[in-house]
């Protein structure tokens, strides 16, 4: 399953932040840990799911600066767990702080069921994680 959802964000950070995500996103959700080592982004996104409890979706991402502006790339991991994501976008700074274009695609793997009630289960358990993903990526817009 993949869930992906764009949106835009202008918040009111200096200039020089552009090229600091980690510092403009770390601990507001749904991000979890966000590190950042020359133009290379890894972190986590952070969901509670119902039959999953709190899942972790890691990304690596590599920021190209282009002057007052950055692009974000999504960069594959190498060995992906079941659940992961890619976070990739732009940023340009403006009057009055930074403006972000966004997309974030939520990749998950479902264990399928092998008789009639746990696919129906499992078709219920994929539903419920959708709405609940659905939620925090809203949470991230209101920023």
């Amino acid at each position: 399953m993949v869930l992906e959802k764009s949106f835009s964000l202008r918040l009111p950070e200096p200039p020089e932040h552009l090229l600091m995500p980690e510092r403009v996103f770390a601990g507001k959700p749904p991000f979890g840990e966000l590190t950042r080592q020359d133009t290379s982004l890894e972190g986590y996104l952070v969901a509670e799911a119902p039959l999953f409890g709190e899942i972790h979706f890691p990304f690596h991402s590599r920021i190209h600066p282009e002057g007052h502006a950055a692009h974000l790339e999504a960069l594959p991991l190498p060995d992906p767990p079941a659940f992961w994501a890619e976070l990739e976008g732009f940023g340009e700074v403006v009057a009055g702080g930074i403006d972000y274009r966004l997309t974030l695609r939520i990749h998950a793997t479902l264990p399928q069921g092998e008789k009639w009630g746990g696919r129906a289960l499992g078709r219920l358990a994929e539903a419920a994680f959708e709405r609940n993903v659905e939620r925090v990526l809203a949470r991230l817009a209101q920023v």
